[in-house]
Parts: C-alpha cells; structure tokens; sequence
C-alpha cells in the first residue's frame, strides 16, 4: 500500500489530538502506511494537499467558538477546492468514523462492520456516520422531491 496523509482540522475543543493519537495506535495495526497529522490550516497548495482530509465537526458541549472556526474551516476548505469529510461524534464514535472513512479511502474496510445494519435492521443514526456515497443518495433524493 503507498503511504498516505490524513489530516485532521477542528475547533480547539475538538479532541483532534486525542483522536491523532488513537489513529496512531489503531493504523499502526491495521494500516501501517498511513500517517494522521493535525493540520493548523485549511488552505494548502496544491503540492501540499493531503490525501484526506477530515473535518471534526464541534460537539454541541464544545467550546462556542469552535462552532464559529467550524464555519471558518468549511469555507478556507470549500474556496481552496480541499475535498474533505465531516466526523461527528465523541471518543469511541469519533475514531469509528475516522477509521471508517480512511477505510473507504485505501480501498479496504478498516472497521468491523454491523451485519444487521448492513441488511438495514439495526439502528442507525445518519449523524454518526462518515458515508459520503450514502449522504449523496439521501441528499439527491431530497433535491429531486416536488
């Protein structure tokens, strides 16, 4: 597998140093050539772009201003053409969806994988998840209602 950069951007509350490091620890496992660096900036030159890059969306219990960096970061992201992917949640969930979306980027699943929400009999809740394929279907077909 090429070696690959994730980087990780959020507010000053937003756990990104904790989550860095349980990525460290779980990749060092399951996916050797990736690396996880915290980024201080949205804007990169094209040289200097990662190969993902993960925005930590703030918890309603965060810091305020993170909520105002948030929309700040969105912005920088979306006016430099930065693709990126949103992760909600705390702890646990938080480092799931992290490693749910590095998955989806090297090819391969990295997270072991709920068999009854796959056939859609579990619960699922669209905020703790990381599908940009499924977040495009709900949206589209939002869009294309009357």
């Amino acid at each position: 597998m090429a070696a690959i950069t994730v980087a990780l951007l959020g507010g000053e509350s937003s756990g990104k140093t904790q989550l860095a490091g349980a990525l460290h620890q779980a990749l060092a496992l399951l996916a050797p050539g990736v690396a996880v660096v915290i980024d201080h900036t949205a804007t990169r030159s094209e040289e200097c772009r990662h190969d993902l890059t993960l925005l930590l969306a703030p918890n309603p219990s965060d810091n305020p201003a993170d909520a105002a960096t948030d929309a700040q970061l969105r912005s920088a992201l979306l006016q430099a053409g930065v693709a990126f992917q949103v992760v909600h949640g705390q702890d646990a969930v938080r480092v799931q969806q992290a490693l749910r979306a590095i998955g989806n980027q090297i090819g391969r699943s990295l997270v072991n994988e709920d068999p009854a929400l796959a056939e859609g009999r579990g619960r699922w809740s669209c905020d703790n998840c990381s599908d940009p394929d499924c977040e495009h279907r709900l949206f589209t077909g939002l869009l294309a209602r009357p």
